[in-house]
């Protein structure tokens, strides 16, 4: 979710005005979806828990995103061919 933010934000200020106001919708939903998903981790485990675990995930989902990605997706990584 915290991914998504990043790319709908990036894109919102070079886009049409139709289609920022729905990047940026979208970024306004995403943004809900991130918190809401920490909080839920934080209900189910702990603070301590999710502290601990989210450096792994982030440095998990920063080698696949500098990675080289053979299809091209809205998250994928850096494009290479297939």
């Amino acid at each position: 979710e915290a991914r998504s933010c990043e790319r709908f934000a990036a894109l919102v200020p070079v886009l049409d005005a139709e289609l920022a106001a729905f990047y940026a919708s979208l970024l306004k939903s995403e943004s809900r979806h991130f918190t809401d998903y920490l909080k839920l981790a934080e209900e189910l485990g702990s603070a301590r828990d999710v502290g601990q675990r989210l450096p792994v995930l982030l440095q998990r989902e920063r080698e696949l995103i500098e990675s080289p990605d053979t299809e091209f997706r809205f998250h994928s990584g850096i494009p290479a061919a297939g």
